[in-house]
């Protein structure tokens, strides 16, 4: 991908191909699993994240489009999770019946003590970047964002002068002007985790489809 406009239209198509896919894993008179209709949320989470990020981009609302990768990484998170949860149906089932959030939820895992470990972010994450280590760096820097840290400061600074020590702040919802080329980095960490946490729900659909609520084949 060469430049901004490539980059937001294959993310753009990266949602196209998604979205059929998901759409042909459904058949009629299949059964739709607790774990089935968590994982059609995931489908329309990712799509409108997907959406607004490229809306954001466009607008030149680098904050929000941070933000917005961020919460796609969450849900990259959250389905990978899903092979980890001990009684996966059941489980959902409280959560679809607003008994618990899903950081209530527990893990088939324990700790060295013995003890359940809650599916909670900093878990979450680290059992994604057992594979995807890439993901820590990204999660991090977006946190900044999501958290109001110093980094979302630094956002407002149009200039300064060294002689005076003066400092220039942009107060206004779109970004300092930008070169295209500062959105290339973004982008391209955004369609890599889009296209993570389709593959995973995709996998998921597909398993669910051929099997029983646990995705496991017979």
């Amino acid at each position: 991908m060469s430049d901004l406009r490539s980059r937001l239209t294959a993310i753009e198509k990266l949602e196209r191909e998604f979205s059929e896919k998901a759409a042909s894993t459904v058949s009629g008179g299949q059964p739709m699993f607790v774990t089935s209709l968590y994982a059609f949320g995931a489908v329309k989470r990712t799509l409108a994240q997907s959406k607004g990020f490229r809306n954001a981009i466009e607008t030149g609302n680098f904050p929000c489009a941070a933000i917005l990768l961020r919460t796609q990484i969450d849900t990259a998170m959250r389905i990978n999770g899903l092979r980890y949860l001990k009684n996966r149906e059941d489980q959902l089932r409280e959560m679809l019946q607003k008994d618990k959030t899903f950081r209530e939820l527990i893990s088939e895992e324990q700790t060295a003590n013995g003890k359940p470990i809650r599916m909670q972010d900093a878990y979450l994450r680290k059992k994604l970047e057992e594979d995807h280590a890439w993901i820590g760096p990204v999660y991090q820097q977006t946190s900044d964002f999501v958290h109001l840290s110093f980094r979302s400061f630094m956002s407002t600074i149009q200039k300064t002068e060294d002689e005076t020590q003066a400092i220039s702040l942009l107060i206004s919802g779109e970004d300092i002007q930008k070169d295209a080329s500062d959105y290339y980095e973004i982008c391209d960490a955004f369609f890599s985790v889009t296209k993570l946490a389709a593959t995973f729900v995709l996998g998921l659909l597909t398993a669910l489809g051929s099997s029983d609520p646990y995705g496991k084949s017979d």
